[in-house]
């Protein structure tokens, strides 16, 4: 029973990735991630939440950019920790390198 619990669980978070809806994706992903910790779906888990928060980083007005693209990067640590030799490394390493660069460019824009 606990397993169709984690299924559902699992596929009502990513369901709003599907749809587009990073915010809610990440909310969502997040609290299935902590109702089911042990999950066999962890490291997909962990995988959208980084690249629902790259998405909404990458799909935000200019004044929310930063702070998005710095929790992307928050979330790559997290990621990356915990799944070193993932089979997503390489796409989470492309989105925490361009989410530094952007990050860093507006750090700079900032700084002038």
């Amino acid at each position: 029973m606990r397993n169709k619990l984690v299924e559902k669980s699992y596929l009502n978070a990513k369901l709003y990735y599907n749809l587009g809806d990073y915010k809610a994706s990440i909310i969502a992903l997040k609290n299935s991630l902590n109702e089911f910790p042990d999950t066999k779906y962890r490291e997909e888990l962990l995988f959208l939440i980084l690249k629902s928060t790259y998405l909404l980083a990458d799909n935000s007005i200019q004044s929310k950019r930063k702070q998005r693209f710095q929790d992307t990067i928050d979330e790559y640590f997290t990621f990356i920790s915990e799944f070193p030799e993932s089979n997503y490394k390489k796409e989470a390493q492309k989105m925490y390198e361009m989410a530094m660069n952007i990050a860093g460019t507006t750090e700079q824009t900032e700084q002038l």
